[in-house]
């Protein structure tokens, strides 16, 4: 029987800047990102205005949510909507794109639900090795 070909991480070519994994993980890996994207996703018609996506993150500053906001909206993750009205009104809708990325991060976050504290137990006995 043949053995299934393994995934490439990154090839030898790649950079930390062109390698897809290492930049789909930085874009994620973060305080913030994937408490966006949860609300994103699970907002009626996964739409969310920025005010009412701000109030849903407790502690995040507006300048760290339009950062990220924008991240997602370069990379296609996000639709930035705006509406010509007084106040202007602007909205934010995840695109297929975003929506697809929700079950991997839902496996992973399974994995570490799983292994979470499994991993805090190694890395304190690690540490008090290491102060040994």
């Amino acid at each position: 029987m043949k053995k299934p070909k393994k995934p490439e991480v990154c090839s030898e070519t790649d950079s930390h800047k062109t390698c897809p994994v290492f930049t789909t993980l930085s874009l994620i890996a973060n305080k913030w990102s994937l408490r966006i994207l949860y609300f994103l996703l699970h907002a009626p018609k996964r739409t969310l205005r920025f005010g009412e996506l701000k109030k849903q993150l407790s502690g995040i500053t507006q300048r760290e949510l339009t950062k990220h906001l924008r991240e997602f909206e370069k990379v296609g993750i996000i639709r930035r909507t705006v509406y010509p009205e007084v106040p202007l009104r602007v909205e934010y809708t995840a695109t297929d794109l975003g929506q697809s990325l929700w079950k991997p991060v839902e496996e992973l976050s399974l994995w570490a639900e799983k292994n979470g504290e499994r991993i805090q137990k190694n890395r304190k006995e690690f540490e008090a090795r290491a102060e040994d």
